[in-house]
């Protein structure tokens, strides 16, 4: 990180400090007492602080609830900034929904490549520890004033709507439904709204979106889709009838001319994995696959929806 970087994060950990020790946030009105008193803390360093900077750092690392390689000063630093698409791009390479939740898995990617099987286990147990985060799909979001535009219209003005980062964010849920809940609601009110109402909001979800139909994911928690076998089916039938002969364990002779590579295909999920499919039902099998794997490739337009 470059010297200016340094110096922000560690006015950063100070900052945290600083408000935890006084028990204040640092507004516009304490803001010129902040920096008088950072600046008298690191004269001597010029601003810098090795072990401020590690406090911060193993802080951020240690919390499951965002990427640490989106941390926002790592935007403008060149190497850094390389982090998170790279780690988006192994996450996009290999996701899909057999591994049920993206939020998740997108931990586990970046905890295993810069921490380890250490960060991964210190991510889970982070994870299964917090009220808040352990309901597998499941999260609650309450806005607050820095999610806000027009503040000083007022809250009930039609300019007092959400920013730009919280639409971004927001829209990465366009596959759930949002659950609202004002003030006066009690608990008791909230759970039995979930209970009258589960069907319809699970067929919500199911219903406007392709992404799940595609796969056949049902409402409940977790189903055993088909994505496994079809994918299967879909990896042997882009191979030639040449290179299926090669795989074959059994032994059956189907090297004569004539036979369709779907009879090999066939034979192979019959005999290695207990499943069986006519030559015809493979085909539509693995057109179907393909298809809805480039539906999976391609953003959706919330529009769409």
């Amino acid at each position: 990180m470059s010297k200016k970087e340094q110096q922000a994060l560690t006015m950063l950990a100070f900052a945290s400090v600083y408000e935890y020790e006084n028990k204040k946030a640092i507004t516009k009105e304490n803001e010129e007492e902040f920096i008088e008193t950072f600046t008298k803390k690191f004269k001597k360093e010029k601003g810098v602080g090795m072990i401020p900077m590690m406090y911060e750092l193993s802080n951020v690392m240690e919390r499951h609830h965002y990427l640490f390689t989106n941390y926002p000063l790592f935007e403008k630093n060149k190497y850094l900034s390389k982090l998170l698409p790279s780690t988006l791009e192994i996450m996009n390479e290999f996701y899909g929904i057999d591994l049920l939740d993206e939020n998740i898995i997108i931990h586990y990617i970046e905890k295993y490549l810069f921490l380890g099987k250490r960060g991964v286990e210190g991510y889970i147990k982070s994870k299964v520890s917090c009220h808040n985060c352990k309901y597998l799909g499941i999260e609650h979001f309450s806005p607050i004033r820095s999610n806000m535009e027009g503040q000083d219209e007022g809250p009930f003005s039609e300019k007092y709507i959400f920013n730009k980062d919280t639409v971004k964010m927001l829209s990465k849920y366009f596959n759930s439904v949002f659950i609202i809940i004002k003030p006066y609601a009690t608990k008791e009110m909230a759970i039995q709204y979930i209970e009258d109402n589960w069907e319809d909001l699970k067929e919500h979800i199911t219903e406007k979106n392709t992404f799940y139909k595609q796969f056949d994911v049902k409402p409940s928690i977790i189903k055993s889709s088909d994505d496994e076998k079809n994918r299967l089916i879909y990896e042997l039938n882009k191979l030639s009838k040449k290179e299926l002969l090669k795989i074959y364990k059994g032994t059956k002779d189907f090297s004569l001319s004539g036979i369709y590579k779907e009879s090999i295909i066939s034979a192979i999920l019959e005999e290695e994995h207990n499943i069986k499919m006519t030559a015809d039902a493979i085909k539509k099998s693995a057109t179907r696959y393909s298809q809805s794997t480039k539906v999976k490739r391609e953003p959706k337009d919330i529009r769409d929806i």
